[in-house]
C-alpha cells in the first residue's frame, strides 16, 4: 500500500454533489489523495500557488467543463499557459459532447471523457493506469 507521501494527488474539479461523492469515495478507497474544488476561480488560485511554490503540484486534474463561476475551458487554458503547471496531466470529464478542439486552444487534454460513456469504476481504472 502507498505510504502517505507517495499517494498520488488528484484534484477533482466538479460541482455536482452526486458525482463528487461517487468519484471522491472511489478514489480515496484506491488510496489517492483527492481534493475537490467546485469553482473555476479556486483552481486558478491554486495554479498561482503552484507557480509560486506555495502549493504542491497534483499528479492529475479531473476537470469538468461546466462550473458555476467560469468555464472549465478557461481553467484549462490557465493551467496550460503557466510554465510551472502546463505539464500537469488533465482529464476533461464532461457531458458536453460538442466541444470543438479549437475551444481548448492549442493544448490538448491527456484524456477527454464523456461522463455518460464511462462508469466511475472505469474512470478509476483509467486513472490508475495513467498514474502508475
Amino acid at each position: 500500500m502507498d505510504t502517505e507521501n507517495k499517494m498520488k494527488k488528484i484534484i477533482l474539479v466538479e460541482d455536482d454533489p452526486a458525482i463528487i461523492d461517487i468519484y471522491e469515495t472511489l478514489m480515496k478507497r484506491a488510496h489517492f489523495d483527492v481534493r475537490v474544488i467546485s469553482l473555476g476561480q479556486e483552481v486558478i488560485s491554486m495554479i498561482k500557488n503552484i507557480a509560486d511554490g506555495t502549493e504542491p503540484k497534483p499528479d492529475l486534474i479531473l476537470l469538468d467543463l461546466i462550473l458555476p463561476d467560469i468555464s472549465g475551458i478557461e481553467v484549462f487554458k490557465e493551467i496550460k499557459k503557466n510554465e510551472k503547471t502546463k505539464d500537469i496531466k488533465i482529464f476533461i470529464i464532461t457531458n458536453q459532447q460538442d466541444i470543438q478542439s479549437g475551444q481548448l486552444g492549442s493544448a490538448k487534454p491527456d484524456k477527454f471523457i464523456i461522463k455518460a460513456n464511462i462508469s466511475p469504476t472505469q474512470l478509476l481504472e483509467l486513472i490508475k493506469e495513467y498514474l502508475s
